[in-house]
């Protein structure tokens, strides 16, 4: 956890941000991805990784934002921001690397329909239906490649106000966050202010 809890701005790769113990604040957005966005980041790795151009060249994700709360024994990390692109994340190296990355989803009932399944379970059966038909071999590749080549910009702060901004600022001009995302994160963040006063 000591690599992300200093405030900050750093460089870390999919393993070290992974292996770092998060919290999910309440204010988190479920997880909204739809399969077609989790496929897409799929394809852009792989073809990071076959870039002959800059083969060693790290491969940025986009960036992650932390509240880091100080908290007995140990500072408590939130995520503010990234949680669907870590989420996705996860479950792609588990289904690429089940042995070092397991990874326990429900099972939908039999004849069950993709499309009326909770967005989560749509991506995991997508990247299982993408990931099933590769080698052993190149599955272990590209999880390797996801693990040490994959890096997030991680922005740590102890200011859950700043912390916000950031997130608000990301955001502005990326996926439109629906009214309520925002309206809920904000006020989540003012009862937290009451609640330390």
């Amino acid at each position: 956890m000591a690599i992300c809890s200093k405030e900050g701005v750093r460089t870390l790769n999919v393993a070290e941000l992974l292996e770092t113990h998060l919290q999910i604040p309440a204010s988190q957005r479920p997880y909204r991805w739809e399969a077609s966005t989790a496929l897409q980041l799929l394809d852009d790795i792989t073809y990071a990784m076959h870039d002959t151009h800059r083969p060693d060249a790290p491969y940025v994700l986009g960036a992650v934002i932390l509240h880091r709360e100080d908290t007995d024994p140990q500072p408590t990390l939130n995520l503010v921001d990234g949680r669907q692109r870590l989420l996705t994340l996860r479950m792609l190296l588990a289904q690429l690397d089940p042995k070092h990355h397991p990874l326990l989803l429900p099972e939908p009932p039999a004849r069950t329909e993709t499309k009326y399944l909770p967005p989560v379970l749509q991506v995991w059966h997508a990247l299982r239906q993408r990931c099933q038909p590769l080698t052993d071999a190149f599955r272990l590749q590209l999880a390797d490649y996801i693990r040490t080549n994959c890096q997030l910009i991680c922005v740590t702060t102890d200011d859950l106000d700043e912390a916000f901004r950031i997130f608000d600022s990301q955001n502005y001009r990326g996926k439109t966050l629906a009214p309520h995302d925002l309206l809920k994160a904000y006020h989540l963040r003012e009862m937290q202010h009451e609640s330390h006063a």
